[in-house]
């Protein structure tokens, strides 16, 4: 028998569907509880439990459930929480509030409860998982704990440069990714990009540090004529039409690495105990 799943249910008042849904879930061994007190004990309950899922209403006693969203989102130990609404709102400004301050779902008390049972074991299998890559992960060795961040970042990166369409058959697109990776790791590259990051990638690739920056810019011209517009004015936060013209070299590469670094360190990766 796989690991027990803890599970909060908050809400502003007991509900038979609760007793319905967990009949019909038998993937876990599970731990649940229900509480209908007020937010703050919520808050509480939750901070002691450390459930792994956490099912919510949008109307609670005292409070509402985007407010125990984000006390969650924004507590260290509460941040891997699944957090799940069950309830009879169907605004969907709410609908969009909740999925922006990062709930995993949002189901309505009209459903099935086979179809709402169903949904939470998949997010809970989500969850087993994850939590099993953690505790891997604490055993790891520094080394060991290397070659994942290399890797989970070197398929990151390329899937982020080709989502911006970037072609993969011309020299700027190696050079790019790698350019971005040394960045990440070492934010202090980017100043001395003549120096050091054109030189690093020219010695790795055999070439030169001219050839280099020629490809790379090259790369991102191609990009920005023919990529995906969305993707990069989110990604460089203007307008591609707007008259500002294609970033340079570095201003490219320091965006994509510094996006990169904030969510890397919010999934716990210490860059700083790690070579470049």
């Amino acid at each position: 028998m796989r690991d027990s799943m803890k599970i909060l249910i908050a809400s502003e008042r007991s509900r038979d569907i609760y007793e319905k849904l967990f009949e019909s879930m038998k993937e876990f061994e599970y731990v649940i509880r229900e509480t209908t007190a007020g937010f703050d004990d919520i808050v509480v309950q939750a901070q002691q439990m450390q459930p792994d899922m956490i099912l919510s209403d949008i109307c609670l006693n005292g409070g509402d459930g985007i407010s125990l969203l984000q006390m969650c989102r924004n507590h260290t130990s509460l941040q891997d929480t699944k957090f799940v609404f069950l309830t009879a709102v169907t605004s969907q400004k709410i609908i969009d509030i909740a999925y922006e301050v990062g709930a995993d779902y949002y189901l309505m008390l009209n459903q099935e409860p086979k179809f709402i049972a169903r949904m939470l074991e998949r997010i809970l299998e989500v969850r087993y998982e994850d939590r099993n890559k953690k505790k891997q992960q604490e055993n790891m060795t520094n080394e060991q704990k290397q070659f994942l961040l290399d890797s989970t970042l070197e398929n990151d990166v390329t899937k982020m440069i080709r989502s911006i369409g970037t072609p993969a058959h011309i020299k700027g697109y190696q050079y790019i990714r790698e350019g971005i990776i040394l960045s990440i790791k070492d934010p202090e590259t980017l100043n001395y990009i003549t120096k050091y990051l054109y030189p690093s990638i020219a010695q790795k690739y055999h070439t030169t540090t001219s050839s280099v920056e020629r490809a790379i810019r090259h790369a991102i011209e191609v990009a920005w004529n023919r990529g995906k517009l969305d993707t990069m004015e989110n990604l460089f936060g203007y307008s591609v039409n707007s008259g500002k013209g294609k970033p340079t070299n570095s201003e490219f590469i320091a965006l994509i690495a510094d996006k990169f670094r904030l969510e890397y360190r919010m999934k716990g990766y210490p860059f700083g105990q790690f070579s470049a």
